[in-house]
Parts: structure tokens; sequence; C-alpha cells
């Protein structure tokens, strides 16, 4: 019960960070420049899909992450959360955890998550993923 109000909330919170009731769109700075990442698989399941991706991230090094997408009612939307590691060096680990919502756009899926990463930063985290080719660009604000 507590994970599907945090669910959604940060859902509430996702879409509320770009416009509020007014109008008003809410500036948000970029952690590091757009990236894009190469899916490495696609698992479609009955309740969820699983999609892995690994690819440069800025300011991250190399990152590999995997995204649990789950359903909603019309099967185009629902729950995301997921995990990722970037190798910033060879010294340098660092681990995330996401919770989110998405919702299919044609033959895209737009995922907004909310990311914790072991260094204490916060992230939002724009993700749109092009089923045709292959990639997931993702664009990542700084929230901490």
């Amino acid at each position: 019960m507590k994970i599907s109000a945090l669910l959604v909330g940060l859902s509430v919170m996702s879409f509320s960070v770009f416009a509020d009731d007014h109008g008003t769109t809410l500036a948000l700075e970029a952690r590091q420049p757009d990236s894009t990442m190469n899916v490495t698989s696609v698992n479609v399941g009955t309740d969820q899909t699983t999609i892995t991706a690994s690819g440069k991230m800025g300011a991250y090094g190399k990152v590999y992450t995997t995204y649990n997408l789950t359903y909603g009612a019309d099967r185009s939307s629902g729950f995301v959360e997921g995990n990722g590691r970037g190798v910033v060096d060879a010294e340098t680990v660092v681990s995330g955890y996401f919770v989110g919502v998405w919702h299919r756009q044609g033959s895209t899926i737009v995922m907004h998550n909310t990311v914790h990463v072991s260094d204490g930063t916060q992230n939002f985290d724009v993700i749109e993923f092009d089923a045709r080719g292959d990639t997931l660009q993702h664009q990542v604000y700084v929230l901490k």
C-alpha cells in the first residue's frame, strides 16, 4: 500500500514538474547533456515489460540500466521502476534506483522517473524509448 501511494505521488509530481494549474513552467537545470542509450533487450510479458539498455551518460560514465514497466488498465500506460549502474572510471561506480510513470505515444514509450543515486544526488529523468530504432533518449535534470 505504501509503495502504491508513493508511486501515485511520484506520478502526480512528475507531471507537475513541468507546469502547474496556472500554466507556469518550472525550469529544471540539466545535470548533463542529453544521452542516447542502446536497447540491449526487451522482454514483453503478461504483467510487465522489461527493457535493458547501455550507453555513455555524461556524469555517470558507461551506464547499464533495467526498466520494469507494469501495465495500467488501458495497457498503454502504467508505472515504471528499475535500477542502473554507472562506471565512471576504474575506481568509481555509482548506482541508482528510480520509480515513475510511463505512457505510450504510437511506437514510443515516454517515462518520467524520479531517481535516487548512490552519491546522494537525485534526478528527474525523461526517457523516450523508440521501439523502431532500439534507442532510449535520456534527459536528466537536477532535483538535488
